[in-house]
């Protein structure tokens, strides 16, 4: 497999991470402590609400470092940025396919935007961060 390939496959790999990981850190919940999967069956609860605060910026922050790890640079932090939009756009559908629709405004959406992506960036951007200082180390400088 060539060099060029790789990557391809590797910046692939970041937008899907990132997209599947959306609709998780929203519904995959009681895989990862609960969070907003209670929400949608029982209602909004106090503990509910607390679950997904908490732990759904953790899940998109791990996503974020993970997808660092696997693309690098500009575009790579274009391709996670495209993979929370991705993600976003599931949402929708998955409640749909589910026969619970969850109906979006364009509002709702931009909401849900700066929700999900914040975390995202900021964990790819921890990522390069010190993928950036381990290569500086290993050349010897600083």
């Amino acid at each position: 497999m060539s060099t060029s390939s790789r990557a391809a496959a590797r910046d692939l790999a970041a937008i899907i991470l990132v997209a599947v990981a959306c609709p998780a850190a929203l519904f995959g919940g009681a895989v990862v402590g609960g969070a907003l999967l209670g929400c949608a069956a029982q209602g909004l609860t106090p503990e509910c609400a607390l679950n997904g605060i908490l732990i759904s910026p953790i899940l998109l922050l791990a996503a974020g470092l993970v997808a660092g790890v696997l693309t690098t640079g500009w575009p790579g932090l274009g391709f996670v940025s495209f993979g929370v939009v991705v993600g976003m756009v599931l949402i929708p559908v998955l409640t749909s396919a589910a026969g619970n629709p969850v109906p979006i405004d364009p509002v709702q959406g931009a909401i849900a935007l700066a929700w999900f992506l914040p975390p995202v960036a900021l964990g790819y951007g921890i990522a390069r961060g010190v993928a950036r200082l381990l290569a500086r180390r290993r050349a010897g400088g600083a």
